[in-house]
């Protein structure tokens, strides 16, 4: 068996996210990325100018967050000599040197007003002025722009300029969060690990327990992609010479980097009994979320949309049925709540059953029964 060729060829087909890459790539309009941080936007914003005539120009990125106003707006903008102290010559800026390219602006979210009117007028006139500069210079460059933050919200309470926001917006893409792709995270994981296998110089393949595999899958992962691309890092660092990746392992490679409550944690209470037991005294009287679950016919996915969907009308119901006000709470977008409730829905509507993965990868997936 060709393993390599076997993890490569679970990838058949396109998703509507890649199509949708492929259709905007081929026009010039500016594209928005949405989406929560660990997504993927810097990878998408590459694909859109690398499948687009003006690949072979240059992709220039930034990330708006890493600068103040006044370093972002000479870097963006570029200066003449004297404009500041130590200028001691002229500098073109990203919008120059991404010529006939693409500019890749992440973080959008948090310019300051201020900036957001002086790249307003870039982006309507085609045209900018260096830092200290006397006249204005042409530009042709495709923007764009992504965000983890809700750019119609801050519309909303006034911190992001609304014509702004109508010129980037002309073509959008959303990320999806890893949580709510569940059936991806064993593939994109098993394939992390092969990705690794070379890294770090092992001959044959992982071997990883099913129950192993399970724990990965039903973690929460709220840093998405690159959270899961680092835990995989660090597994095949600790197992290097191990075979095989137990349950125990996996655990003890998340806990570290996970604390309680957060991105990757997999806890467990002690003082939780057998199904048929009550939960420690100690629990009784806090404000606690209540799911109920049927051992006989829930499967992992069904248990994990449940508790999701049941967190998520409770925090509604402290939001007086506000799903925005409800995403805010929870740190994510309006629309990934909306979609975990329309998925539980349709899947307590339909009741399916939970199916065992078959596919064969290049890491290997070890059973106990086996």
């Amino acid at each position: 068996m060709n393993n390599q060729y076997a993890v490569a060829n679970t990838d058949r087909g396109s998703s509507i996210l890649e199509e949708k890459i492929a259709l905007y790539a081929r026009v010039p309009h500016y594209v928005l990325i949405t989406g929560e941080r660990g997504t993927g936007k810097t990878t998408i914003a590459r694909k859109l100018h690398e499948q687009s005539p003006r690949s072979k120009r240059e992709f220039v990125s930034v990330n708006c967050a890493s600068f103040t106003s006044e370093l972002l707006e000479s870097e963006l903008f570029g200066y003449e000599k004297g404009a500041f102290t130590g200028a001691a010559s002229a500098k073109a800026g990203l919008f120059e040197t991404s010529a006939g390219g693409t500019l890749f602006l992440d973080e959008i979210g948090e310019l300051t007003l201020g900036l957001q009117a002086k790249l307003l007028k870039a982006v309507e006139e085609k045209r900018i002025r260096r830092v200290g500069g006397t006249y204005e210079r042409e530009i042709d460059v495709r923007i764009v722009a992504a965000t983890s933050r809700d750019l119609k919200e801050m519309v909303t309470d006034g911190s992001f300029r609304p014509d702004l926001f109508d010129r980037l917006n002309i073509l959008q893409l959303e990320t999806i969060p890893l949580r709510c792709q569940k059936e991806r995270i064993r593939h994109l994981f098993l394939r992390q690990m092969e990705d690794e296998r070379s890294a770090v110089g092992r001959e044959l393949p992982f071997v990883i327990d099913e129950a192993a595999l399970c724990v990965i899958e039903q973690s929460e992962w709220k840093g998405n992609y690159r959270e899961l691309r680092n835990f995989a890092a660090r597994l095949a660092v600790e197992a290097i010479d191990v075979s095989p990746i137990t349950v125990d392992m996996v655990r003890k490679t998340l806990k570290p980097h996970s604390p309680s409550g957060a991105p990757g944690a997999v806890s467990y209470l002690p003082e939780m009994k057998a199904d048929h037991e009550a939960v420690s005294d100690d629990l009784v009287g806090r404000n606690l979320v209540t799911v109920v679950l049927d051992p006989e016919s829930d499967d992992l996915d069904s248990v994990y949309l449940k508790a999701a969907a049941t967190f998520i009308e409770h925090k509604l119901n402290k939001s007086n049925g506000s799903l925005r006000l409800a995403a805010r709470s929870l740190n994510t977008t309006h629309s990934t709540l909306s979609r975990i409730l329309t998925k539980h829905r349709e899947r307590s509507k339909n009741s399916p059953k939970g199916s065992p993965h078959n596919s064969e990868y290049g890491t290997l997936v070890h059973s106990a029964a086996a």
